[in-house]
């Protein structure tokens, strides 16, 4: 039985790892090909990691808040909220798997030219931020998991109008 309504399949893992190796081929294309025309790679602070690390840590506060909402009462959470953050979830696995590819051709890129001090550099600020970004991930994984509504154990449920319970629509 299908259920009524649209529906937002869950993201598939395979997915993700796609965008995520795909960008860190051409990323790392692009910067062999910059500093092929004289450039230098760019050299990533603590903002680069730090960043992605609080929206990884805002993101699983809001899976965390998610799942305690849904489990207490599913009925408490505005259908339009839950769209809003399951939509949130998606894309901040996406996000994160655009900036793990290139943060990772940027270590894969800066680890060639070790042990040169702007390399190791690169490549701890780099690496902390690929960390980070596999942080988000899982929490957007999370946010995007806390936000599917477990199916009624009885066909009694609240939601369903009398006489409805077992009707194949």
């Amino acid at each position: 039985m299908t259920p009524p309504g649209p529906t937002i399949r869950p993201t598939r893992v395979p997915q993700v790892l796609a965008v995520a190796l795909g960008v860190l081929v051409v990323a790392r294309l692009g910067l062999a090909w910059w500093q092929g025309q004289g450039g230098s790679l760019p050299i990533p602070g603590y903002p680069a990691w730090a960043s992605v690390g609080l929206i990884a840590v805002g993101i699983a506060w809001l899976a965390h808040t998610t799942r305690r909402t849904i489990a207490a009462d599913r009925t408490s959470l505005d259908p339009q909220q839950a769209v809003t953050r399951l939509v949130l979830g998606k894309t901040s696995q996406v996000g994160a798997a655009l900036l793990l590819g290139t943060y990772g051709a940027l270590v894969w890129a800066a680890a060639e030219a070790l042990p040169a001090p702007l390399a190791i550099e690169r490549v701890m600020h780099g690496g902390l931020a690929v960390l980070a970004c596999v942080g988000w991930l899982l929490a957007g994984r999370a946010l995007e998991a806390a936000c599917r509504i477990p199916d009624d154990s009885d066909a009694d449920s609240p939601d369903t109008p009398p006489g409805d319970a077992g009707s194949s629509g």
